[in-house]
């Protein structure tokens, strides 16, 4: 066999040492140490581990091993990266010194388990020739399992992924090709799906990870997808390059994630490997169409939302083409994040302020109205009317919760509590923006999210969402940003419930009809609870609506855009959204279907 080093150019350490100091240089030494790490201290044990790891790096032992010491110490580093992701993941994107301090100690440990079993590798002559084939198969999944590691938290924090490991990744799995071990089935206690997975999988999960755009999706949604790419790996297939179902060309000779065929230009693709991913996006597509029970072969997991089924179809799908070029920019522009701040800012007035006049008092025929008058106790016989319960001399105690005056101090208070942000331009098109942020990210910033969007000197709000983040090398960090409405409306709405408690109104957003595109009004609701199908009430300018959720337009993981039909108050029957109530259509001044029930 010839000697792999020169040709794989794996990054390793010189080995230097002939005993470990913290340890005795068995199987039996390793584990004995591993059972005194004091666990319930993840700091100390993140310390030995790390100091453990680059000192066996550099002992002198025999490949098989190394193999053998390094499958004792991977469970341990496994468990230190989960224990630690707590206090980088789900932070500000631009995280602070101690959060960015524990994500690089992450990223170090497993760069330093990846670098003894590339150890193994770069060993291959030393290994004896009955063990070789699983020695070498083993010592390449397990190097390239570890490189997934650093490569899924890089795009967790929406970083830049560390250089040469798309390099390394593409060389091992070449070598395990040429070697003819890439289709044999090795078990890890680390997969989650619980079966053998062989080498040319894992390869082709971290391929399908870099070519799901994942600066556009949520952090908690690229560890989900990542888990469930240990089964969806098996329906997407290395071709050659050549072949008419490459979508995407991975180049081994390039430290990159997988590129679309399409953008390719004058560059010799012979030497490299073509990635066919059309049956993956059927079964997504069938999947979103029929439903799990129409006997899907692809297992999704609880929480996988129908918004990033849509993403992944389309990121491993063809690649669309750009409607607008964009264009270097220059001023700024103003945001503020999620629905919250948006409906305040569009509102002008807290949500407590903007749903008051709902109070049954004002309005007796509202559903708030209805459900006092028919509580399950109304046939007590305390609720008798006729019978006086309070004594003459008994002091009467307001109860009514009275709204904040708007008062200036009440008025700064609630503009503290949703900022307005002033972003400079880099670049933009008629259908969004390319923002920098200038310091520190607010921490519910994410792919995804609602905004409003204002310029600079302007009064009126238009939406926009979120739709890739990343931090570039030098120059801060980045966002993407589409127009989704020019102009909307505040409102607020809630599910109605047959049986269950009362819902509470959540804030929304109604937006007017687009005839270019022939699109109905929509209206923007919180991801949760409302569905396709679900009846609702619509409050809008002092007055209550039922409607039903029709066609689901957009979805994300912070809000749903739903196409509505209106429902005839007391019939239940269709009305268009965006028909204008009339004295005979239904609306409040109808009368017609109240005198019976007078």
């Amino acid at each position: 066999m010839n000697s792999t080093t020169h040709k794989l150019n794996l990054r390793i350490p010189l080995q230097t040492l002939d005993t470990l100091s913290f340890a005795e240089a068995t199987e039996k030494g390793i584990a004995q140490w591993l059972g005194n790490l004091p666990k319930a201290n993840i700091g100390e044990t993140a310390r030995q581990l790390y100091k453990g790891l680059i000192e066996l790096n550099q002992l002198i032992v025999a490949p098989e091993k190394r193999l053998a010491l390094l499958e004792l110490i991977r469970p341990e580093v496994r468990y230190v990266c989960v224990a630690l992701s707590k206090y980088y993941l789900g932070q500000s994107i631009v995280l602070e010194d101690k959060p960015r301090k524990v994500a690089n100690l992450s990223q170090s440990l497993q760069n330093h388990l990846a670098n003894g079993y590339k150890i193994v590798v770069a060993q291959e002559q030393s290994i004896r020739p009955k063990e070789h084939p699983a020695v070498m198969a083993l010592a390449i999944e397990r190097a390239i399992r570890s490189l997934c590691g650093p490569l899924l938290r890089a795009y967790q924090l929406y970083c830049p992924v560390a250089d040469g490991v798309w390099l390394e990744m593409h060389q091992l799995y070449q070598l395990a090709y040429k070697r003819r071990l890439h289709k044999q089935p090795i078990v890890d206690p680390e997969n989650a799906a619980g079966h053998a997975l062989s080498i040319r999988h894992c390869y082709i999960m971290a391929l399908l990870m870099g070519a799901a755009r994942p600066n556009q999706m949520r952090q908690s949604a690229m560890g989900k997808l990542f888990a469930t790419l240990e089964d969806w790996s098996q329906r997407a297939h290395l071709v050659d390059p050549d072949d008419p179902n490459a979508l995407f060309i991975i180049n081994p000779d390039m430290d990159c994630a997988p590129r679309y065929r399409s953008l390719i230009r004058d560059e010799d693709i012979s030497a490299s490997v073509g990635l066919a991913t059309h049956d993956l996006v059927e079964d997504i597509k069938n999947l979103m169409l029929n439903g799990a029970e129409a006997g899907s072969s692809l297992k999704v997991p609880d929480g996988f939302g129908v918004e990033l089924l849509q993403h992944v179809s389309q990121s491993w799908g063809d690649l669309a083409e750009r409607t607008f070029n964009r264009v270097p920019g220059n001023g700024a522009i103003r945001l503020c994040i999620g629905m919250s701040a948006t409906h305040y800012r569009i509102s002008g007035m807290s949500f407590s302020k903007f749903i008051a006049a709902d109070d049954a008092e004002l309005n007796p025929f509202s559903d708030a109205a209805r459900r006092a008058r028919k509580e399950g106790w109304d046939s007590a016989f305390d609720t008798d009317k006729s019978i006086d319960w309070a004594p003459s001399n008994m002091e009467m105690i307001d109860y009514t919760t009275a709204t904040a005056p708007d008062t200036p101090a009440n008025r700064q208070n609630e503009d503290e509590q949703y900022p307005v942000h002033t972003l400079n331009i880099v670049n933009h098109s008629p259908g969004g923006f390319c923002l920098t942020w200038p310091r520190d990210v607010p921490k519910q910033l994410q792919a995804g999210e609602l905004l409003g969007v204002q310029e600079v000197n302007g009064e009126d709000w238009s939406l926009a969402v979120v739709r890739w983040i990343r931090q570039v090398r030098g120059g801060g960090t980045q966002m993407g940003i589409e127009l989704i409405a020019p102009h909307c409306t505040p409102c607020a709405i809630k599910l109605i419930r047959k049986s269950e408690q009362p819902s509470q109104y959540l804030r929304a957003l109604t937006v007017p009809a687009v005839a270019a595109i022939e699109r109905p009004p929509t209206i923007i609701t919180p991801r949760l609870p409302f569905q396709v199908g679900s009846k609702v009430v619509i409050y809008q300018g002092h007055k209550e609506t039922r409607a039903q959720l029709v066609d689901r337009i957009t979805a994300t993981g912070s809000f749903s855009q739903f196409e509505h039909r209106f429902l005839d108050p007391i019939t239940g029957a269709d009305r268009p959204a965006g028909a204008r109530l009339g004295t005979s259509g239904g609306g409040e001044d109808d009368f017609d279907s109240l005198w019976k029930t007078l």
